[in-house]
């Protein structure tokens, strides 16, 4: 085995759980995989972005551990963002695999057409609302740039809901963990108290709640950010001994590091509120203040994180809200 291949081997984590690191051209840096391993059947959780360096990583992590892409049965994705199921297609075609996800993947996955125009016009809408500069809303085709560049249109063959076995391995559970994503899926084996939490839950950085549009266009859009708490909440009084994270190291005390978010999230709030206090500002502004040197650069993700703290507040009736002129002014 080479220094490279070494370096691309797949880790076991537990009993039948590997993980493949795949590298990304995004900030989040690299993405963990895993392959889950029964008698014959093998099933990949999470595929990487659409590069050439993922695709390679991917079967050298895999032939590390005896496997060929033909031998997988299965796939599963934990949620649509592109640096997890950007090559799906790819791995399709070379496996003959199913894919299994959670319905809300569904449009991002097959990208969609209508679907995608009406993504852009809701950002468009959604941040018009929020007070952001219409030269910023370039944006919005940033991310139709980005999901061309490192994902192909792939397709969905079984749908996955929450509480149900996972087929063909019966010991895992499939649990929806939404907030992050509204398709966000995770994974528990109760026999070692194991969970493939995707970003749900991640050691070293706290995972965004992001705002998506509603998938029924009569609705409003959900509140990513309760949404993300409640699911975080449920997996705190489940008994978990560790949690393999699509980024970064395994979590082995997960009560404590959900607390721990749950109240740098109050935090937050109280920040928002405090700087409410000196007069009415829009989402655009109070994201500004919240994010003075990363809105600018990561504005869709920033945004997202101000947005779900006013739904917070909103909710506990502890800010107004006033529309002028088609933008929302908000103060206590």
């Amino acid at each position: 085995m080479t220094v490279l291949e070494k370096r691309n081997a797949a880790e076991e984590m537990a009993p039948g759980v590997f993980r493949i690191e795949v590298p990304t051209p995004f900030h989040v840096g690299s993405v963990n995989l895993y392959v889950l391993i029964k008698a014959e059947e093998v099933t990949l959780v999470d595929v990487g972005p659409l590069t050439e360096e993922a695709w390679q990583t991917l079967n050298e992590g895999l032939a590390s551990i005896g496997i060929g892409l033909e031998q997988i049965s299965q796939i599963v994705l934990t949620h649509h963002h592109v640096d997890h199921v950007g090559q799906l297609e790819r791995v399709r075609r070379a496996s003959g695999a199913r894919t299994l996800a959670h319905p809300q993947a569904a449009p991002y996955v097959q990208m969609d057409e209508d679907f995608m125009v009406y993504h852009d016009q809701f950002f468009k809408e959604l941040y018009q609302k929020s007070g952001v500069p219409e030269e910023k809303l370039i944006i919005i085709a940033k991310f139709q740039k980005l999901m061309k560049t490192f994902s192909a249109p792939s397709q969905i063959d079984g749908l996955l809901k929450h509480e149900q076995v996972l087929p063909l391995f019966p010991e895992w559970q499939v649990l929806y963990t939404p907030g992050h994503s509204q398709s966000h899926l995770s994974l528990y084996r109760a026999k070692d108290r194991v969970l493939i939490g995707g970003d749900h839950i991640i050691k070293h950085i706290s995972s965004n709640a992001f705002i998506e549009p509603p998938r029924d266009r009569s609705r409003n859009r959900p509140l990513t950010l309760v949404q993300y708490r409640t699911a975080l909440q449920m997996c705190a009084d489940m008994e978990i001994d560790q949690v393999f994270s699509g980024h970064g190291e395994r979590v082995t005390h997960h009560r404590e590091l959900i607390l721990s978010r749950l109240q740098k999230n109050w935090e937050r709030t109280d920040t928002l509120r405090r700087l409410l206090a000196s007069g009415e500002k829009t989402a655009y502004e109070l994201t500004a203040l919240l994010f003075p040197t990363l809105y600018e650069k990561e504005l869709p993700l920033t945004i997202s994180e101000t947005i779900g703290h006013i739904d917070l507040l909103m909710i506990l009736h502890q800010v107004e809200v006033e529309e002028r002129d088609g933008v929302l002014h908000y103060h206590l």
